[in-house]
């Protein structure tokens, strides 16, 4: 399922790595060049992030990484597709190939920790795949290019820590995505639940949550992943961050170990 062209990551360059089609591991001729334009676009966005954290390419080194592109056509007409039919293909999404756990579990066991680096890459997944969904409605943003996540691993030798990023080349901006109710549901949309639980939802609206009116409803999304950072920072005591840039996010995680 691998782009078997590319090379073994450690202490390479960004331009290395396994290449993951999903939902195919495949892809037809006329792919190639959005492909080629999608891993360009993702280790722009890194380099971006770099510059924004002051930092320099020269001054980290890369410890492992890989690539997931998703090359269903689909992406391409999503602001054509009715909100139902997006939530039938993000459904679709979320199940990662087999390949993916075999490289995520290689980088978490690099990382120290195979397991919670799995977890927390798993919520940062779920946010980028949203991303994909506003900027693919909102921006018609894949129609000459796929979009794409690349996880990768490095040490920073000025910090000496190592930090796990994940680059999507979604949406760019921070955009409030609609949250689970407390009876998980999105909220916005009308239940029957009894008067309690209404009650619950409407006070976690407006005391806690203040909820945002800029919030799109007419664009499906996986729901709830706005608590990721929140949930690794408390429960993981992990240093946890989205950069948000010109044109795409990275998903950053600061990690215990030190080198």
């Amino acid at each position: 399922m691998t782009d078997k062209t590319e090379k073994s990551t450690i202490g390479k360059s960004l331009k290395e790595g396994p290449v993951i089609y999903h939902p195919e591991d495949y892809l037809i001729e006329d792919h190639k060049t959005k492909k080629n334009l999608t891993l360009t676009e993702l280790n722009h966005v890194f380099k971006i992030y770099l510059h924004e954290s002051g930092l320099h390419y020269d001054e980290i080194s890369i410890l492992g990484q890989f690539s997931l592109i998703f090359n269903d056509p689909m992406f391409s007409i999503w602001h054509t597709m009715s909100k139902a039919e997006q939530s039938a293909e993000l459904s679709k999404l979320v199940v990662m190939p087999q390949i993916y756990d075999e490289l995520i579990m290689s980088i978490g066991a690099t990382a120290g920790d195979a397991m919670i680096i799995k977890n927390v890459v798993k919520d940062a997944y779920q946010n980028a795949i949203d991303s994909f969904s506003h900027a693919a409605f909102l921006q018609k943003k894949y129609l000459t290019r796929f979009p794409g996540i690349k996880i990768i691993l490095y040490a920073d030798q000025i910090k000496k820590i190592n930090v796990l990023s994940v680059v999507d080349n979604g949406y760019g901006e921070n955009f409030i995505k609609p949250k689970r109710s407390f009876t998980d549901q999105c909220q916005g949309q009308k239940d029957n639940d009894d008067f309690v639980s209404r009650f619950v939802d409407w006070v976690i609206t407006r005391y806690i949550e203040k909820e945002d009116k800029t919030v799109r409803h007419d664009i499906a999304y996986t729901g709830g992943q706005g608590q990721a950072l929140n949930k690794i920072k408390t429960e993981l005591k992990l240093n946890a961050d989205v950069h948000f840039l010109v044109s795409g996010a990275v998903f950053e995680i600061k990690l215990r170990n030190y080198f």
